[in-house]
This record gives structure tokens, C-alpha cells and sequence, in this order.
């Protein structure tokens, strides 16, 4: 019996449901869910929205059960057959997830903190980090382009801290 990590899409929030019925079969269900402020309150959110990881054989006899398990629309895949994900991948997320739920996204950077673009366009140009935006693994940041301020989203690994030598020349 060959268990592979499976992509699992659910029907709006019925991540739950889905995975209490998995549990039920003794089936080891990932739903990454990453700690976020809102309204100056810690709250836990899906990373994927609608999107579990399982742990399945989809030649077992449990087939059946967990294809058709309340809450699941389908597995992710071509032709109507599942395909398996990468378990150093899965791995990955989770170690990435409980990082960020210890805090490590607090650290970084704090609002009004000067950064320096590190790659795509916007490349070598010094911005202003404004905030967070976690589910996307992104963040907003003040860049001067034409004589204005303009907000932009990048990826969170895009942006690295300016040595408070570099800001002398300001």
C-alpha cells in the first residue's frame, strides 16, 4: 500500500467537515493554517483556502469513502485521477507554517522600515514597507516612481532590509 500526499478541493467552507471524515478512516489530512491579524486581532486563516492535503492510497479499499467524503468536490489531477504531490513539498509547507505561527512573520519588518527591492521590474529601487499580506505570502511597500508614491505587492522574499549605512545618503 503506497500512501502519497494528495490535493484534496473542498467545497467552500467544508474544510472541516472534509477532514473529520477523513479522520474518521484514520487518515492523515494537512490543512495549513497560518495565524494573521486583522483588526488588531490574531486570527487563524487556511493558507489554501478550500485546498487540504491528504495522505491517502487511492488503490485502497478506502477509496471510495474518501472520494465521496462530505465536503470534497475533487481531487486535483487530469482525466479524473489524482495526482500525487511531492512529500519533501508538503514537508516544506509545514515547516514554512509552523515558523510563521511561531511569530516569525512579526519580526521582519515593521511598518515604515526601509527595504530594498531584490528582484523582478522594480529591481534595486529602495521602498518603504507598509504591511503583511500573509495568505498571499506577499507584502506592501511605498516605492517613489515618477514623483509619487505608488503601493505595490510583492513576494515577501522579494524585499531585504537596508543597512542603516546605506540610508546615510538619504
Amino acid at each position: 500500500m503506497a500512501l502519497d500526499w494528495y490535493v484534496g478541493k473542498t467545497q467552500r467552507r467544508k474544510e472541516s467537515a472534509f477532514q473529520i471524515a477523513l479522520g474518521g478512516h484514520g487518515i492523515e489530512v494537512f490543512n495549513p493554517e497560518i495565524i494573521v491579524v486583522k483588526r488588531g486581532r490574531k486570527q487563524w486563516e487556511p493558507l489554501f483556502p478550500t485546498y487540504l492535503f491528504c495522505r491517502v492510497d487511492p488503490e485502497s479499499d478506502l477509496w471510495p469513502q474518501i472520494r465521496w467524503a462530505r465536503g470534497l468536490s475533487y481531487f486535483l489531477g487530469s482525466e479524473g485521477t489524482p495526482a500525487p504531490v511531492a512529500s519533501p513539498l508538503v514537508e516544506e509547507i509545514r515547516e514554512r507554517v509552523e515558523l510563521w505561527n511561531r511569530g516569525g512573520w512579526e519580526s521582519a519588518y515593521e511598518p515604515g522600515d526601509w527595504v530594498r527591492v531584490g528582484d523582478g521590474a522594480l529591481t534595486g529601487l529602495d521602498a518603504v514597507f507598509s504591511r503583511y499580506l500573509p495568505c498571499r505570502q506577499r507584502c506592501e511597500v511605498l516605492v517613489s516612481l515618477l514623483g509619487r508614491m505608488h503601493t505595490v505587492q510583492l513576494p515577501t522574499t522579494s524585499i531585504e532590509a537596508l543597512k542603516p549605512v546605506a540610508l546615510l545618503g538619504r
